[in-house]
C-alpha cells in the first residue's frame, strides 16, 4: 500500500518541476521497509521525493544523504506550511530570500529541486561534512544542528534508494533562474531589449532551461560572462552577465542542469539574468515562449 502511495507522490512531484506529465511516468521501485523508525508515512513519501529528484538531477549520493539530514532538521522531513517568518516547506526555504514562491516551495519536489541547486553552487560542497555542506546551504541560526541527523537520514535512504525518476519529457523547459522579473522583452529607450530580465542575488545559481548542448561559455560584450545553449528545433538560450560559468562548450547538459550563477558583469545595473531565446537568429520574448511551451510561468 505505501509503494502505491509513493509512485504517486513521486510522479506528482515530477510534474512539478518539469512542468506537464512525464510521457512514460515517473515510478520508483525497489523502496525497502515501509518505516523508519520514529517516523510515519508522511515523511517515507518526502525522503523518496528527495532521492528522485536527486537522481534526476544526477546528484552524487553523499547529497540526497545532505539533503535528507537537512530537511530533518527543518521540518521533520515534513511539508510545513508555516516556520519562522515566513520559512516554508521541507527545508523552511523563503519567499523573501528567492527561493520561490510559497506554493512553489511547499511542492516537496521544487523545494528539493532548489536545495540541490544551491547545494552544487557550493565550491567543494563534496569534500564538506554533511553538516557544513547543509550549513553552507541553509544559513541558519543553528550552524551545528544537522550533523544529529546523519544516521536517520543514512536510514531513510537505506528504505527509499530505489526511489528514482525516468522518462522527463524531452522537450521540458524549467524556469533559469529564482527571482524577479525586471526589465521585459520589447523596446527599452532607444534601444530594442532582446531577453527577459530576472533580478537574484549574486551567486543564486543559473539552471539550463532545457535539455541541450553548450556552444559557448565565457566573456562576451555587453554580457560580461554568458552561456549560450542550443536545443532542439534550432532554440538556442542566452544567459548573462553570469558571476561565475560551471560548463564548457560542447558540454551536454540537462533541463535543470545549473551552469552558471548570477552576477553583475559587464553592462548591467544590477544582479540579474538577461535570459535570451533565439531561432534562425531572431529573438523571441522569452515570457510569451514559455507560454507557448505549456511550460511554468517565467514571470508569474
Amino acid at each position: 500500500m505505501l509503494t502505491v502511495v509513493v509512485t504517486a507522490a513521486i510522479t506528482s512531484a515530477v510534474s512539478a518541476v518539469f512542468g506537464g506529465t512525464p510521457t512514460a511516468g515517473c515510478t520508483p521501485t525497489g523502496v525497502g521497509p515501509t518505516d523508519v523508525s520514529g517516523y510515519g508515512p508522511e515523511q517515507l513519501v518526502n525522503a523518496a521525493t528527495v532521492v528522485a529528484i536527486g537522481k534526476q538531477m544526477n546528484i552524487p549520493e553523499r547529497g540526497w544523504i545532505i539533503a535528507l539530514a537537512t530537511a530533518l532538521q527543518e521540518s521533520g522531513l515534513r511539508n510545513l506550511n508555516h516556520g519562522d517568518r515566513d520559512s516554508l516547506g521541507l527545508f523552511q526555504q523563503r519567499p523573501s530570500q528567492g527561493w520561490g514562491t510559497p506554493a512553489q516551495i511547499t511542492d516537496p519536489a521544487y523545494a528539493a529541486t532548489q536545495f540541490y541547486r544551491h547545494l552544487l553552487a557550493v565550491p567543494g560542497w563534496q569534500q564538506m561534512s554533511i553538516n557544513d555542506a547543509a550549513q553552507a546551504v541553509q544559513r541558519s541560526g543553528f550552524p551545528h544542528a544537522y550533523a544529529r541527523h546523519e544516521p536517520a537520514a543514512h536510514q531513510f535512504l537505506a528504505t527509499v534508494h530505489g526511489s528514482t525518476c525516468t522518462a522527463t519529457p524531452t522537450a521540458a523547459w524549467t524556469i533559469p533562474v529564482t527571482g524577479q522579473c525586471t526589465s521585459g522583452f520589447g523596446p527599452r529607450g532607444s534601444e530594442n531589449h532582446r531577453g527577459q530580465d530576472i533580478a537574484a542575488p549574486i551567486g543564486t545559481p543559473i539552471v539550463a532551461a532545457s535539455n541541450g548542448t553548450v556552444i559557448d561559455s565565457g566573456p562576451a560584450r555587453g554580457y560580461g560572462l554568458w552561456v549560450r545553449i542550443e536545443h532542439t528545433n534550432g532554440v538556442i538560450t542566452t544567459y548573462g552577465h553570469n558571476n561565475r560559468n560551471l560548463v564548457q562548450p560542447g558540454q551536454e547538459v540537462q533541463a535543470g542542469q545549473p551552469i552558471a550563477e548570477v552576477g553583475n558583469r559587464g553592462e548591467s545595473s544590477g544582479p540579474h539574468l538577461h535570459f535570451q531565446i533565439d531561432i534562425g537568429g531572431q529573438a523571441l520574448d522569452p515570457v510569451a515562449f514559455y507560454q507557448q511551451q505549456s511550460a511554468p510561468p517565467l514571470c508569474s
